[in-house]
């Protein structure tokens, strides 16, 4: 073979492995982004539950809320007060096992 073909092969593989470098930074890149996404909707969602826990002991301290948040703050309640008794019916129950 002559030295063209040589050439052109190392070219084209050259090219090949440039492409498949750039693709593989932009894979990386986008698994990066898609990490970082993860993370900051993971804080969102604990900064939300800590808005709203918020709330509710402002609500517990004052009694009163906001009209729309009284129903949800009620709830909370209502479902604390059966995970009370839930818990104590377990403690009883194995007191006699």
């Amino acid at each position: 073979m002559n030295k063209e073909v040589f050439d052109d092969i190392g070219r084209v593989i050259s090219g090949a492995a440039d492409t498949v470098s750039r693709k593989t930074g932009e894979l990386v890149e986008v698994a990066r982004l898609k990490n970082q996404i993860f993370n900051l909707e993971r804080e969102i969602k604990r900064d939300y539950a800590d808005l709203g826990k918020m709330i509710y002991e402002q609500y517990l301290e004052s009694g009163t809320a906001d009209e729309s948040l009284a129903p949800i703050c009620e709830g909370i309640t209502r479902k604390e007060i059966l995970v009370d008794e839930y818990e104590r019916e377990i403690e009883c129950l194995k007191k006699e096992l």
